[in-house]
């Protein structure tokens, strides 16, 4: 017996000394690659993956230790290594302040202690006291960790997460010590694995995303088209991460028996239709899932196109992507619900009259926005005018001119000159006559008329009103501006200013007018050009007495 316990002795000795050797390699080899990382992210995943490979090769050595308590005293060990490399991960994550790291580092260390205590009990102490204890422990030390985290968020959220997370946390803590719900190695290393995807999450969500945008900044030529992308990226970014924290969830925890309750909890059940609460959830998360897809794919697709083609030509690919694809969203949402065509041809046939009038409108919309499309009268970035009577801050304007911006599912948006964005419904580019100033190329002719006193000499109002034209920013060189002698009016020689511009650059005509406005008033005061104001000569047939008074006025 006493050559046994020699043996097993020194074997225990070796795997001790093992252990402390990988913990030691583990640690120089993280210090080195953390030393040349900059970013806190990365060198946060560098933490937590040392903590999950020590938790790993300390589980794999306690196999092999013959002792029964000496193997729950490795694992114990290997446990409080591998929570103290990932809670100064998130640490690291958060730049976190030394108390909260302090107090986190305490109660595991109690916790380990303890633990060491209840399997050798060297002062017969009752064990479920310590295991209540070591259970303590933990959640005391995890407490400054979620007050640490619920500080990132921003302060519009941070009130009701916070306080959804401290209830959800308490309620876990109750459950746990109370014995209702029970840890295992496999829900340990789960727990790791979490901590890994949530800092690759938060790499992805904040330094992944500024990367993008950043790269992209100088793609797009609109800023609204990368608010969107980045905006849809980091959903959809964080429905992945929903994703995979449901199947480490639902792998590492055994909460299979709960996704099976959710789905056995119907709210309708029948042969031909069947909702339960799974459903409700998993066809929200589709809905959003695809729509954030959608419309990053929507966004990204203008890359493919160049820079000069990708306002007009990209938009219209994109608008038309997006028109489809909410369609198909639509259909795998209901899908996902649990109504099926089964489901709605009945229904569709038993108020097929009443649907039929209510969608007409709706439905006139969508048809009208694949034709717009299809056909190619209309294009993001084009400049129109319809015949319509639109409000736009008190001012009631008989035309709508503007810039297509978006030609949505059912309305196209049309941004006018005073920043005001009208969404018109798509059947009215149908229905209603449509000036398209771009249709096929976005150079206009602009026509200014010019009034100048019947004593100037037309030649000379000519040249003045060329060289204006010519040295005018924003005025086309070839066709070349020209000068008409219009007509004679009523006070005045009539000049017509004709010239040529790109409407897609110079789409402020009013701004146009007034500055020619300005310099052809200037230049043709300095040639001694009279600009006359409304006169009429009075002729009368009779002969008129006329009596000037002399006299002065008495004071």
């Amino acid at each position: 017996m006493f050559i046994f316990h020699t043996k097993v002795a020194s074997t225990e000795i070796y795997l001790a000394s093992l252990t402390v050797f990988i913990l030691i390699t583990i640690q120089i080899i993280k210090v080195i690659i953390q030393r040349k990382l900059q970013n806190k992210f990365l060198k946060a995943l560098i933490e937590s993956l040392s903590g999950i490979l020590f938790f790993i090769a300390g589980f794999s050595i306690s196999k092999l230790v013959p002792s029964p308590l000496l193997k729950f005293v490795f694992e114990d060990f290997s446990i409080l290594i591998g929570s103290v490399y990932l809670t100064r991960a998130l640490y690291i994550a958060e730049e976190a302040a030394t108390l909260p790291r302090f107090i986190t580092f305490f109660f595991l260390t109690l916790a380990f202690i303890t633990s060491v205590f209840t399997h050798f009990n060297f002062f017969n102490l009752d064990v479920k006291i310590l295991l209540f204890l070591r259970k303590l422990f933990i959640i005391l030390a995890f407490i400054p960790l979620i007050t640490s985290l619920t500080s990132l968020l921003k302060e519009s959220i941070r009130n009701i997460v916070s306080i959804s997370l401290f209830i959800s946390y308490l309620t876990f803590s109750i459950l746990w010590l109370s014995g209702l719900i029970t840890f295992d190695t496999k829900a340990i290393v789960g727990i790791g694995v979490i901590a890994v995807i949530s800092l690759f999450y938060s790499w992805v969500i904040t330094r992944g995303t500024e990367f993008i945008k950043n790269f992209i900044d100088k793609e797009f030529v609109r800023k609204r088209d990368i608010v969107v992308l980045i905006k849809n990226l980091k959903l959809l970014i964080t429905l992945i991460f929903i994703f995979f924290l449901k199947i480490s969830l639902e792998y590492f925890f055994n909460l299979d028996n709960l996704f099976y309750i959710l789905k056995q909890t119907y709210f309708i059940k029948t042969e031909l239709l069947k909702i339960s609460f799974y459903n409700i959830i998993i066809s929200i998360y589709y809905g959003f899932f695809l729509t954030s897809l959608l419309n990053v794919v929507r966004k990204g697709i203008k890359l493919y196109f160049p820079k000069h083609r990708r306002t007009i030509e990209g938009g219209s690919a994109e608008a038309l992507i997006f028109n489809i694809g909410i369609l198909f969203v639509f259909m795998v949402v209901l899908s996902s619900l649990g109504i099926t065509w089964k489901v709605l041809l009945p229904i569709a046939g038993t108020l097929g009259v009443g649907i039929g009038f209510g969608l007409q409108t709706i439905m006139n919309n969508y048809m009208s926005g694949f034709i717009l499309l299809f056909s190619k009268k209309l294009k993001i970035g084009d400049i129109v005018e319809l015949p319509l009577s639109v409000p736009t801050l008190g001012n009631e304007e008989k035309n709508v001119f503007g810039k297509i911006e978006d030609i949505g599912i059912l309305a196209t948006l049309i941004r006018t000159n005073d920043g005001v964005e009208i969404a018109i419904p798509n059947s009215n580019f149908i229905s209603s006559p449509i000036v398209n100033f771009s249709h096929h190329d976005p150079f206009v002719r602009l026509r200014i008329p010019v009034g100048v006193s019947y004593s100037s000499d037309p030649e000379t109002v000519r040249k003045v009103l060329t060289k204006v034209l010519e040295n005018m920013p924003g005025v086309l060189k070839t066709p070349r501006p020209k000068v008409w002698f219009w007509e004679f009016g009523e006070s005045a020689l009539i000049f017509i200013a004709s010239f040529w511009i790109d409407i897609r650059k110079e789409i402020k005509i009013e701004e146009i007018r007034s500055r020619f406005y300005y310099t052809a008033w200037r230049e043709l005061k300095k040639a001694g050009v009279e600009i006359p104001f409304p006169q009429h000569d009075l002729w009368f047939k009779n002969t008129l007495k006329v009596e000037i008074d002399s006299r002065k006025n008495p004071e």
